[in-house]
């Protein structure tokens, strides 16, 4: 059974993430002697913002990806193509002021729910947690024991567990905000994965969403199973922005410790495709702000056309001979 909580309505005090819905279910499970699944995506750094009257989550208007918020400056960015700009005071669809900043990790759900159910056994399931050899062999012992199991997409791989209760993901559009173009069927592929690995052991499982736009068609389409609705409409969308199948897709990175010389390398390398190449209907976007990784800046360029390997061919050379001008293939 499916049930899907309005966190703007039922926010707990203890924490506006965890619904008075989701701490009542996690009770009597307890009770029951049922195991318990809390499922979050919490390696993602970035916070997203949603409206809560019109249900939108706001995306680049080039890529049709999500936008993040970063604090410093303050600002919403498309991790694709750099676009940027101030962050929304009024939805842009139907101009409320009601929007949400929402983010929340697997550490920050542990330790509350440590406080409210202090005599159950939980076990947080993620990369930090297991991070040498030993962690790993202890885990699948570690879960069996727990009452109560805080997991990433890591728990929904690999565990036949036996007699789970509940299985709650505690707010789906944190996954949404993930920059990638393939995103919303990952986040599809992801709770099927996980609702169904527990619903092939004939047990009966109740599951809980999350969120605090429980109108979007993401979570509508998960819960009423219809697949091919998604797949279709998800066909529709990668057509009308270029993406695969119907286009290639690379991204052209080049890095330096210098900011300069790394951005006059990958403008230069953007002006030559562009001069050389005479063909319709094909993308090139340069990022117009870099990513700053281990000290070095990061300057890309998104090519989206039908044959990119053909379109590379002018310059070959650059690729051939800097080491650091990458080509990333999807």
């Amino acid at each position: 059974m499916y049930y899907i909580i309005n966190l703007s309505q039922d926010g707990s005090k203890i924490n506006r993430f965890l619904s008075n819905t989701l701490l009542k279910k996690i009770e009597e499970n307890i009770k029951k002697k049922n195991k318990v699944i809390l499922y979050i995506n919490r390696r993602w750094e970035y916070s997203s913002l949603v409206c809560k009257d019109c249900q939108k989550n706001f995306k680049c208007p080039d890529c049709d990806i999500s936008l993040s918020i970063h604090k410093n400056p303050p600002s919403m960015l498309c991790h694709i193509c750099g676009f940027n700009r101030d962050i929304f005071l009024k939805c842009p669809f139907c101009h409320s002021t009601n929007l949400e900043t929402v983010w929340i990790g697997t550490e920050q759900v542990e330790r509350d729910i440590k406080k409210i159910f202090p005599q159950a056994s939980i076990f947080r399931f993620d990369f930090d947690s297991i991070k040498n050899v030993g962690k790993k062999k202890d885990a699948l012992k570690n879960i069996e024991k727990a009452d109560i199991v805080i997991g990433t997409k890591m728990i929904s791989t690999g565990f036949d567990l036996k007699e789970v209760g509940l299985i709650s993901v505690i707010l789906l559009e944190q996954e949404l905000s993930i920059s990638h173009y393939k995103q919303e069927e990952r986040v599809y592929q992801n709770i099927k994965q996980l609702i169904g690995r527990w619903g092939r052991l004939g047990f009966e499982t109740e599951i809980l969403i999350q969120t605090f736009i429980p109108e979007n068609e993401i979570i509508k389409t998960i819960c009423e199973k219809n697949y091919n609705d998604f797949f279709q409409a998800t066909l529709k969308e990668r057509k009308l922005f270029h993406y695969p199948p119907f286009y290639d897709f690379a991204r052209l990175e080049y890095r330096d410790t210098n900011k300069e010389k790394s951005f006059i390398f990958i403008k230069r390398i953007k002006n030559k495709l562009d001069l050389c190449n005479k063909w319709e209907n094909y993308d090139i976007i340069l990022s117009p702000e870099p990513r700053k990784k281990h000290n070095q800046f990061h300057y890309q360029i998104i090519i989206k056309w039908e044959n990119i390997r053909l379109f590379l061919e002018n310059i070959k050379e650059e690729i051939m001979r800097n080491r650091n001008l990458v080509v990333i293939f999807d």
